[in-house]
């Protein structure tokens, strides 16, 4: 008994609305719509509306998303309208046709509904607008995670109250919410709960709200730590997040795509699978409790792999050439650490009085970073085992100052200093830097390279060769074979990478037993590390000099005015500006546009195809203010530091990948001046390249864009540590199963076992389960499929089944009391974890029985068989005719629930031999 029912029109327009005088009125009226009558909305109708227009213009404001999207797709929308009524009128009397202006709205009345106080432009990103606006922008933060520590959530509740900043709480579930609530009531604090799905919590500025999910409470994404040796505040790149559509490998067939979560019928049970598929649209249902036989593919941005077929033979081809690859590599990292472990070096001194004078005189307080680094390298120099240390971190995140303290104290010990760099211009960056520092001490340091005289070489050379110089700094001309230390205790190289093969073999002459300081500017994947912890210590630096502002980044159509006020607004501060146009063809028609545009303003332009010397000049003179204006290709140096370049413009910023517009972005904002990037857009851009210049411009602030090209610029610096062949490698297997490979084959170092990976490779042995209980989490406990998939990976790489206990407390905390079927899902895992510890090729929990099942070249040991058997209080027989099987009699008069507990008390009493 409704008391109104309201029914909204199928189209946009009612009969009973049309003009009776229309030409076409009657024919509607008999026949009612027909194919294309939205062509004809502007003259059937007495007048057409606009959705604003439905509001009261007083009362009313818009929010528009990205107005300059929402512009050029006007634009493109109207060219659509007139070019298709011009179509028409080829074969139509301008009578039967509505002209374009009755159809849609002018650019006029658009521009009309952005009037100030009317509208809210919003944007992730700044736009130059073709409207005088006033932009308010405000920072977005990611929250911290308590990792379920409650004592610190609500510290940070009351600390809110305090600053006057609102603290909400947002739960998956009601359920979820309420089990908070309670464990919050003895702390006294008062949150506003909320249900939603969001996916992290952020706060707004110094004085907004805080929003915090359950992800951040409670730690959803708990992982496991390979080693302790970073700092737990390091965020992690989340390598295994699997997302619909996303690239996977399956070990057995190859690179395919996940679709989705899918549940099918599964040896009688029902149980949760992933849907992946093949070429030729061929389908495989992995069940959850396999996940650790699939892994996210991971390469460079660019790369887009080829589908595998199914029982093709080209995966294990891929596949066995790439152990191939991975095995001499491993080879090389034992052999190597050998050697390392076996040769004595130098011990330095501890700290002197001087040392902790020179390092409490820098000018900038130490991010936690530089002070934790500065520790592990000095321990390394004080032991008398040779340092082999990689200092890895962004630029400008004051590695160089980190690399002085350690310079410093090899001096002050009685030894040599060496600093490799791969150019002249960082060698004369890095000898200005160094002199400074040491300006109060009795150091001298000399510079190696070709910008100083013969004469001068010479001497120096004399000098280093005497034992008079301490530091000595230079490109590759300080491994000529005419230069000699008489006493070198530290090397420090930067950019080891970018020296060639000749020049390698001459530094592991140099550094045969001296500690070796390697610094990179471009990151390298957490992952890694545990292999690459036998070859390099790492020590990662992630946080920025406080003093340092944000990068605005701006996303604007390439337009000349936008172009002339970026660069005029630089220049007038006394500031230089970089623009970026990477094609070597037109670069020079470009210089000379920009010439015409500004002659005021002083242009040189750079590229590779310059040679070294003429580039290196061009850069000397940029760095020594002799111009304003660099435009250049993508190869400006990215170690280079110019203080005082704080704007670049990059053109067709939408040909780029996230990793290079990240790289040539962190090229400006290197004081404390506020530094702009400009991307330069064309129209037609498409919806892919502005979503990714969208992520980077959302990432302004510091230590945060560090994340959004990580992952891209990690797997290069893979690439650079490893070697191309390694990169060809991590391309075709992806870097998640080159990194379990890598890792596997590192091991066999610690067994004394030759190096072969023939076994990973080859087919998986997976234990078939048989039981009576579904295997999958029921709908609406976890709604979230990309949670869910998570616990999924988290019970399926479990190596204990107090792990799983530990789950079922935490999955108790985040969602609440476990239904029924989740409980059996959690007693599946251990089965699973139980069965395939003891090797077994099938387990069945089925009938009042448990059966196990060995394959023929897996029998175990007669003693533990023995002393299984002894422990086991149910009747029990054995068939030995194919393999081994041992079938237990459960008591028939139990439920199937204490059955299956007492079959899994049974599993677990098997004794290792």
């Amino acid at each position: 008994d409704a008391g109104e029912i309201t029914v909204i029109p199928a189209r946009e327009l009612c009969l009973d609305d049309i003009d009776p005088s229309n030409p076409f009125a009657s024919q509607i009226m008999k026949k009612g719509f027909f194919e294309g009558i939205e062509n004809q909305y502007g003259s059937l109708l007495p007048e057409v509306s606009t959705f604003a227009q439905y509001f009261d213009p007083a009362q009313r404001l818009i929010l528009f998303n990205n107005f300059n999207y929402v512009l050029e797709e006007y634009q493109e929308l109207t060219g659509q309208v007139y070019n298709q009524y011009e179509r028409e009128l080829k074969h139509k009397t301008k009578a039967k046709l509505t002209p374009p202006e009755l159809m849609m709205s002018s650019e006029k009345e658009l521009y009309e509904l952005i009037k100030p106080g009317r509208a809210l432009l919003l944007s992730q990103s700044e736009f130059a607008l073709p409207i005088k606006n006033t932009p308010l922008k405000t920072s977005f933060e990611s929250q911290p995670t308590f990792g379920g520590d409650l004592d610190l959530l609500a510290a940070k509740i009351r600390e809110n109250r305090r600053l006057k900043r609102q603290t909400f709480l947002l739960f998956d579930n009601q359920s979820q919410s309420i089990r908070t609530q309670q464990l919050l009531q003895d702390y006294e604090v008062q949150p506003e709960y909320h249900v939603g799905s969001l996916h992290t919590g952020f706060g707004i500025g110094l004085s907004g709200p805080r929003l915090w999910t359950d992800h951040e409470i409670f730690n959803v994404y708990k992982r496991k730590r390979y080693t302790p040796r970073f700092s737990p505040g390091e965020q992690i790149t989340d390598y295994d997040a699997l997302k619909p559509g996303d690239y996977v490998v399956h070990v057995e067939h190859g690179i395919g795509v996940f679709e989705g979560l899918k549940i099918i019928r599964l040896d009688g049970s029902d149980t949760e699978c992933l849907v992946l598929r093949y070429a030729n649209d061929d389908r495989v249902y992995l069940p959850t409790y396999q996940l650790d036989m699939v892994s996210k593919y991971v390469a460079e941005e660019s790369a887009k792999p080829t589908l595998h077929r199914i029982g093709g033979a080209k995966w294990q081809n891929t596949k066995r050439k790439a152990a191939q690859q991975i095995e001499l590599l491993a080879a090389d990292i034992v052999r190597l650490y050998a050697e390392r472990s076996s040769r004595k070096g130098f011990a330095h001194k501890p700290d002197t009085d001087w040392q902790r004078q020179m390092e409490s005189s820098f000018v900038y307080e130490d991010t936690p970073d530089q002070a934790r680094s500065t520790l592990e390298i000095k321990a390394d120099m004080e032991s008398d085992t040779p340092m082999e240390r990689l200092l890895c971190g962004d630029v400008g995140f004051g590695k160089t100052e980190v690399a002085i303290r350690a310079a410093f104290k090899a001096v002050v010990s009685g030894t040599q200093v060496g600093v490799l760099v791969p150019t002249t211009l960082l060698a004369e960056q890095h000898y200005r830097v160094f002199r400074e520092r040491l300006a109060h001490y009795p150091v001298r340091i000399a510079l190696l390279s070709r910008f100083r005289s013969k004469q001068m070489l010479k001497e120096e050379i004399a000098d280093l060769a005497g034992g008079k110089v301490d530091i000595a700094i230079g490109t590759h001309r300080l491994l000529s074979k005419d230069v000699r230390f008489k006493k070198l205790g530290l090397l420090i190289i930067d950019e080891e990478h970018r020296f060639g093969v000749r020049h390698k073999e001459r530094l592991r002459k140099l550094q045969s037993n001296v500690d070796t300081l390697y610094m990179s500017a471009t990151p390298i994947p957490r992952t890694l590390n545990m292999a690459l912890a036998k070859l390099k210590e790492i020590s990662l630096m992630q946080t920025s000099p406080k003093e340092r502002l944000p990068i605005r980044t701006i996303i604007t159509p390439r337009n000349a005015e936008v172009i002339k006020d970026a660069i005029r607004r630089e220049v007038d501060r006394g500031g230089q500006v970089f623009f970026i146009h990477n094609r070597v063809q037109t670069i020079d028609h470009i210089a000379d546009e920009l010439r015409k545009l500004m002659p005021n303003i002083s242009f040189a332009v750079g590229h590779a195809k310059m040679s070294d010397s003429h580039l290196e000049e061009v850069m000397n003179a940029f760095v020594n203010k002799e111009f304003q204006v660099l435009v250049s290709t993508t190869i400006v140096e990215n170690g280079l530091d110019i203080p005082n370049a704080n704007t670049i413009l990059i053109d067709r910023a939408d040909t780029f990948g996230l990793a290079q517009l990240y790289q040539m972005r962190g090229r400006v904002g290197r004081s404390n001046r506020r530094a702009y990037c400009y991307l330069l857009i064309p129209k037609g851009t498409t919806t892919e390249a502005r979503h990714r210049l969208e992520a980077l411009s959302q990432y302004d602030y510091l230590g945060a864009g560090f994340q959004v090209a990580l992952r891209d610029l990690e797997l290069r610096g893979a690439g650079a540590i490893l070697g191309t062949k390694q990169s060809g490698v991590i391309q075709a297997i992806g870097f998640n199963y080159y990194n379990s490979l890598l890792e596997k084959a590192v091991s066999f170092s610690d067994t004394n076992q030759p190096i072969s990976l023939e076994e990973e490779i080859g087919p998986k042995q997976t234990t078939t389960l048989k039981t009576e209980i579904d295997v999958y989490f029921p709908s609406g406990y976890i709604d979230d499929d990309e949670q869910r998939l998570n616990i999924y990976r988290r019970l399926s790489t479990s190596e204990t089944p107090e792990e799983i206990d530990e789950m079922r407390l935490e999955l108790e905390d985040r969602f609440g009391a476990l239904p029924d079927k989740a409980s059996w899902l959690l007693h599946f895992f251990k089965l699973d974890l139980l069965a395939n510890r003891i090797g077994l090729s099938s387990c069945k929990v089925q009938r009042s029985k448990v059966i196990m099942q060995w394959p023929a070249d897996k029998i175990p040991t007669k003693k533990q068989i023995l002393s299984f058997a002894a422990g086991v209080q149910q009747p029990l027989s054995f068939d030995g005719s194919k393999g081994l099987k041992i079938t237990i009699e459960l008591d028939k008069d139990l439920d199937y629930a204490t059955q299956f507990e007492t079959a899994l008390q049974i599993l677990d009493g098997w004794e290792e031999d």
